[in-house]
């Protein structure tokens, strides 16, 4: 009976302490600061959404909006004022789909993502700094 009693009591502090000293998974989203609905954006879109996401490293919108072809999904990482990238996919109602990666250097994609994220708010865009 002493046997049992010491293999169970060994096993629970083998099984504790690999417990205790398992490495720690980071975090890698922080969550959702905002959600803005029915935005003013170019192209048309109808049911569109804008999120903004908190990562470690990160924010990133994500807009997804329905057009007249199909559905829209753009991303747009960035920390502080700094786009980092950004994309867009589009999927046609016949099945098939484009990726688009923006040139973070023109004028008109620095122009949409500023519009985009003037839709959230200040406190929320603070967050990543």
């Amino acid at each position: 009976m002493k046997l049992k009693t010491l293999l169970l009591s060994a096993l629970t502090c083998l099984s504790i302490s690999a417990c205790t000293s398992a490495p720690k998974i980071p975090q890698i989203q922080a969550g959702v600061l905002q959600e803005v609905k029915n935005l003013e954006v170019y192209p048309d879109t109808t049911e569109n959404k804008a999120r903004l996401t908190k990562f470690t490293d990160k924010c990133v919108i994500e807009f997804t909006g329905k057009l007249a072809s199909g559905k829209s999904v753009e991303q747009w990482s960035f920390k502080g004022l700094t786009l980092i990238s950004g994309g867009a996919v589009t999927f046609a109602r016949d099945g098939s789909s484009q990726a688009t990666k923006f040139d973070l250097y023109d004028a008109n994609v620095q122009k949409n993502f500023l519009m985009l994220r003037s839709y959230f708010a200040k406190d929320a865009l603070a967050q990543c700094d």
